[in-house]
C-alpha cells in the first residue's frame, strides 16, 4: 500500500468483487472522485475513503445474501482511526479472495449460515406448493369468497321462504298474512343486522392477529439477519 492507496485489482480483491465491478462504481459514482489518486487506468484508490463511500452509497441489497457478504464483511472492517493506528499488512496476506474463503473464517461462517438459511426458505416454500397443489392447503382468499357466497346464499334462500312461514302461521292462529309477514320480516332483518356485526368484529380480530403474525415473522427475519451479518 502507498500512502493509504491500492489500485484497483487490489481494491477488489479487498472488498470481494472483480476489477470491472470497480470501475463500474466509478463511473456510477459509487466511488466518488475524491477517493482517486490519479486519473484514467493508472489511477489509484484511496482506501478508507472509498470504503466510506461505499458505505454510503452502496444499495442495500447488493450487500445482502452470499454474494455481498465478503463486501460487506470488508466495508465494515476495521475503521480509520484503527487502520492509523494498526497500518494493514500487504493486501496479498490481509484477505484470501471471497471466492474462497479458509475453512474457520468469519466470512466461512456466514456464508456456511446464509446457505442453511435460504435451503431452509426453499425447502419451506417447496412444501406449502406441494400442500397446496394436494389440496391440503386452500388459498385464504378462496376460502373467504367460498364461505361468503354460501352464507349469501343461504339468507336469500331463508328470507324468500319468509311469506310462505306467514301463510302458514297466520292460517293456525287465524292473523293477517300481511302483518305476520311484516313482522318476520321485521325480526328477521334485525336477526341478520346483529350477525353482520358479530361476523365484522371476528373479521377485524382475525385481521388483527395476521397483521401481528406478520409482524412478528418480520421482526424474527430482521434478527435472523443481524445475527448473520
Amino acid at each position: 500500500m502507498i500512502d493509504g492507496t491500492v489500485t484497483k485489482s487490489e481494491f477488489a480483491a479487498r472488498i470481494g468483487v472483480s476489477a470491472g465491478r470497480i470501475s463500474q462504481m466509478i463511473k456510477a459514482g459509487q466511488i466518488a472522485p475524491g477517493s482517486l489518486a490519479g486519473e484514467g487506468r493508472t489511477a489509484r484508490i484511496i482506501v478508507n475513503s472509498a470504503c466510506a463511500d461505499l458505505r454510503r452509497t452502496l444499495d442495500p441489497a447488493q450487500s445482502h445474501g452470499l454474494n455481498g457478504m465478503a463486501t460487506r464483511s470488508a466495508l465494515t472492517g476495521p475503521t480509520p482511526a484503527q487502520s492509523k493506528a494498526e497500518p494493514a499488512p500487504p493486501v496479498a496476506r490481509q484477505l484470501p479472495p471471497a471466492s474462497a474463503p479458509p475453512p474457520g473464517s468469519d466470512t466461512a461462517d456466514l456464508i456456511g449460515r446464509e446457505k442453511l438459511r435460504q435451503a431452509e426458505f426453499t425447502t419451506r416454500r417447496m412444501e406449502r406448493e406441494e400442500a397446496l397443489e394436494e389440496g391440503r392447503f386452500v388459498l385464504a382468499d378462496d376460502a373467504r369468497a367460498a364461505i361468503s357466497s354460501a352464507a349469501s346464499k343461504m339468507l336469500s334462500t331463508f328470507e324468500s321462504g319468509l311469506s310462505d312461514m306467514a301463510d302458514a302461521i297466520a292460517a293456525d292462529h287465524s292473523l293477517p298474512p300481511r302483518d305476520v309477514l311484516h313482522t318476520l320480516t321485521k325480526a328477521f332483518r334485525q336477526i341478520r343486522e346483529d350477525a353482520a356485526r358479530a361476523f365484522a368484529g371476528q373479521r377485524d380480530a382475525i385481521i388483527a392477529a395476521e397483521a401481528e403474525a406478520l409482524a412478528r415473522a418480520a421482526e424474527a427475519g430482521d434478527e435472523e439477519d443481524d445475527e448473520t451479518e
